[in-house]
């Protein structure tokens, strides 16, 4: 029962991605035309305390390496302090100001630094797409701690990056709506099949009391 449950939920993940697709979209345009300036370094901090608390449990559990496992750790908590900052600063107060630049290009720097050691080392495997995305992390965070960041400059990247993870989400929308069909299709033909087929244990009609009219017709000898 629980397994069909989630098989179901499963099956309907298509809807919830279109959700949020359209909700990524409406929050860039928000924050690209609407007056959210205050709302910049919170929402940084929200997306680097999310992704310090998806690495904490999977990392820690998988990672052999002790000495890699502890580097990760550290940056993991000094990830979520930073996030803290950034978010309780943008509420409570006018924002972090000038060490905004230094503490997201901080974040930036030390994962593309952690990274790259760790394939060094010997405890992780890399590819090309987290090969390009940590080398833009050391870049992008190299350019906004030397030359600083504006607000623009944040609110356009995120803009980017919105739109991006909406159209992401918005092709696995019609994939999975694709398959959520098909998924309907085949239920559908296996029911049809199913109630043309002669259940086991019934003879056909006409067929069942053949033999008893064979020995009735016999003659007697």
């Amino acid at each position: 029962m629980q397994k069909k449950f989630f098989g179901t939920v499963y099956m309907y993940g298509w809807f919830l991605k279109g959700v949020g697709a359209a909700l990524l979209i409406a929050l860039a345009l928000f924050l690209y035309f609407g007056d959210a300036g205050y709302l910049i370094e919170a929402f940084i901090g929200i997306i680097i305390l999310g992704y310090a608390l998806v690495r904490l449990v999977p990392y820690v559990r998988s990672q052999k390496s002790d000495l890699i496992k502890t580097i990760n750790i550290i940056e993991i908590t000094l990830n979520i302090l930073v996030a803290a900052i950034l978010i309780v600063s943008a509420f409570a107060a006018e924002g972090t100001g000038v060490f905004f630049s230094y503490l997201f290009g901080g974040v930036l720097l030390v994962r593309g630094g952690v990274h790259f050691y760790s394939i060094s080392y010997g405890a992780e495997k890399g590819d090309h797409l987290s090969f390009f995305f940590h080398i833009a992390t050391l870049i992008i965070g190299t350019l906004v701690v030397y030359r600083g960041t504006t607000i623009e400059d944040i609110v356009i990247l995120l803009m980017i990056l919105a739109l991006l993870s909406g159209g992401y989400l918005g092709f696995e929308t019609y994939s999975g709506y694709n398959r959520f069909r098909r998924h309907k299709q085949m239920e559908s033909s296996k029911e049809d099949t199913t109630q043309d087929e002669v259940p086991k244990g019934i003879d056909a009609p006409g067929k069942r009391d053949e033999p008893e009219d064979r020995d009735r017709d016999r003659p007697v000898a």
